[in-house]
């Protein structure tokens, strides 16, 4: 099976490429190889060659920030270690987890995840978490946006387990208890969707263990291979390591059974 990094950029090139309207053979027309060429790359028989993957994501349409992300993962690949990146960078690579990956893990022990927040609290409190310009906020909220509609608009029916740690809540009380109903209602309007679950953690964790996500294919037929992600202060990396993999997914499957559902009544005013 292919490493994330691998099926992110054949499936960024097939997405860019689909988005246009543009056939195989017109791609490979623009960039100068077979048709067989270009549907081997993107069926993932052949890797595309790091000289090659800037000429062909551009003919695909795709913009600056995934050509130089795609090239960065090139890069990782060559050397044979983690996709470690700017937050922003590896966040494309989730967003495209969260198309296609069949089940879906993401826990956070002080935040709520992206794509379940409400504007308010993105530009309030997510906004105080991860300061910056007002465009800079602003395409932070497009961004969680786009990632929210891919959900919603998914054909088939993925597991999504959405863990967040109660201080997350507390804080958000504590801030403004309009905020918070705004907030808790969304979350327990999102956990009736099928195959959509939300808990909350009351127990504490170690600050290494505060937040993860993990991707694996389930049932997709288009998804990757399984990976998590996590970060830290100044860097997020993307892991692929059986070893560790196990690890996160042991905290997962404990961590669950003692979460309660967001539709509980001590959340309630």
């Amino acid at each position: 099976m292919q490493d994330p990094g691998s099926w992110y950029i054949r499936m960024m090139i097939r997405k860019g490429r689909n988005a246009l309207g543009l056939s195989q053979r017109r791609i490979a027309e623009e960039i100068d190889r077979s048709t067989d060429t270009v549907r081997a790359w993107e069926l993932g028989r052949h890797e595309i060659p790091a000289h090659s993957i800037e000429n062909i994501a551009k003919a695909c349409g795709l913009d600056d920030e995934v050509v130089n992300y795609m090239l960065m993962v090139a890069r990782a690949r060559r050397n044979g270690t983690p996709i470690e990146a700017d937050m922003r960078y590896n966040a494309l690579l989730l967003a495209l987890g969260e198309e296609h990956a069949g089940d879906i893990f993401k826990w956070d022990a002080l935040l709520i995840p992206g794509p379940l927040q409400t504007r308010n609290y993105h530009y309030t409190v997510a906004r105080e978490a991860e300061p910056g310009t007002d465009q800079w906020v602003d395409s932070g909220w497009n961004f969680k946006m786009a990632r929210r509609s891919a959900i919603e608009g998914r054909s088939d029916r993925p597991k999504l387990q959405f863990l967040i740690g109660e201080m997350a809540l507390l804080l958000l009380r504590q801030k403004s208890t309009q905020l918070y109903r705004e907030q808790i209602d969304l979350l327990r309007k999102y956990s009736k969707r099928p195959g959509l679950r939300i808990r909350v953690l009351a127990s504490a964790v170690r600050a290494n263990q505060s937040n993860f996500d993990i991707y694996r294919p389930g049932d997709s037929r288009l998804a990757g291979p399984p990976f998590v992600y996590t970060e830290g202060h100044d860097w997020s990396r993307c892991i692929t390591d059986p070893a560790q993999f196990g690890s996160y997914d042991d905290f997962r499957k404990a961590r669950w059974k003692q979460a309660i559902r967001i539709e509980d009544s001590r959340y309630d005013d």
